[in-house]
């Protein structure tokens, strides 16, 4: 009888907690188009093994994300976006009290965003976006890194060879 109360207010406890508490969280991107916010959110979003992205409806500001797990991930969960000014606002809200997917999920997508103001706006000249210098800058580190990596390769090489001779 002990056990069946216990598990009974066990119960009861969980799901007043899974269902009456929401962890809502929301961040505002200064100086982003809106268009590199939404683009950079889903590809964010799909960056993640656990979730699946299964729409997006860029004219609404709607991400539509899921989890492919059973229990341990968010369930149905919509990213709205919104535009006011020269800002976007993503915000997210989930079931459960203080909840890390939400902050896991606006965290996607702000990691995938460019790392100056992706903003497309007049004043930009054509040609010498920032984004092509990060891509450019990028490229670069990856070079470097391949020649620090051949070199390893090489001085492995010749290691090898005088502990054979």
């Amino acid at each position: 009888m002990k056990n069946k109360i216990l598990t009974i207010g066990l119960l009861c406890a969980s799901a007043a907690f899974l269902g009456g508490c929401q962890t809502t969280r929301s961040v505002s991107f200064q100086n982003y188009d809106y268009n590199t916010v939404f683009k950079s959110a889903v590809s964010g979003l799909c960056s993640d093994k656990k979730l699946l992205v299964y729409q997006a409806d860029k004219e609404k500001g709607v991400i539509w994300v899921q989890s492919r797990g059973i229990l341990a991930n968010p369930p149905e969960t919509p990213i709205m976006l919104e535009k006011s000014g020269n800002a976007v606002t993503a915000s997210v809200t989930m079931q459960g009290m203080n909840n890390p997917w939400a902050d896991r999920v606006l965290s996607l997508i702000s990691n995938n965003l460019p790392a100056s103001g992706g903003s497309s706006s007049p004043e930009a000249t054509p040609g010498k976006s920032s984004g092509t210098d990060f891509e450019r800058e990028k490229l670069e580190l990856e070079k470097e890194k391949l020649k620090l990596e051949k070199e390893k390769f090489e001085f492995e090489k010749s290691k090898s060879k005088s502990k054979g001779q």
